[in-house]
């Protein structure tokens, strides 16, 4: 364990989840419609400020919390993970916003899994899987995973695109992006 990396995971976890659920809400209370045009801009806001940044602009507030929720190899593409998940976000609400439940079901496997994965992987992750990624990890994503879809679906329907959900977390793709595309597409096609 790397009790120093696992320090400012716990932070950084915290702020996506929060985030994370602001943004369930949002979708849940406005509806697909407006949820998308908010999303776009919250996006669209994201790449200016990531822009200004990596040409120097000082945004004190706002450094304090990058400092806080980006990782060294995201110094590069400050608001990445973020901007990756308005897309995602943007993505599901265009092609599923008729169905607001595929696309919060969808989000929510990554806010909450993704987060349950990583606090796991680093606390007591022991076996390593995937490069950085750990068994122990990968179950607590699966796991997270399985209880977010069968809040909204039978169990039965929740367990592939759990397991297709784990699989992409595991994968040296930006888990922010296509988890939940394939957490929706999966779960269109089974149900």
């Amino acid at each position: 364990m790397d009790s120093k990396r696992l320090q400012k995971e716990i932070p950084r976890k915290a702020i996506h989840v929060m985030f994370g659920i602001f943004f369930l809400l949002i979708i849940s209370l406005l509806g697909p419609g407006l949820s998308l045009i908010i999303m776009g801009a919250c996006m669209i806001l994201g790449i200016l400020v990531s822009f200004a940044i990596t040409r120097g602009a000082k945004f004190k507030r706002l450094k304090k919390i990058v400092e806080k929720v980006e990782r060294e190899n995201e110094k590069k593409f400050p608001g990445k993970a973020a901007i990756y998940f308005f897309a995602s976000a943007i993505i599901l609400l265009f092609i599923f916003g008729t169905s607001k439940t595929i696309v919060i079901t969808a989000l929510s496997v990554q806010i909450f899994a993704d987060a349950a994965g990583a606090i796991v992987g680093m606390s007591i992750g022991r076996h390593k899987l995937i490069g950085k990624k750990t068994i122990e990890g990968s179950t607590a994503f699966f796991l997270v995973a399985v209880g977010c879809i069968s809040l909204f679906y039978p169990i039965q329907f929740a367990l592939l695109p759990a397991i297709v959900a784990t699989i992409i977390e595991a994968l040296p793709l930006d888990d922010n992006l296509w988890v939940p595309l394939f957490t929706a597409i999966t779960l269109i096609l089974i149900i």
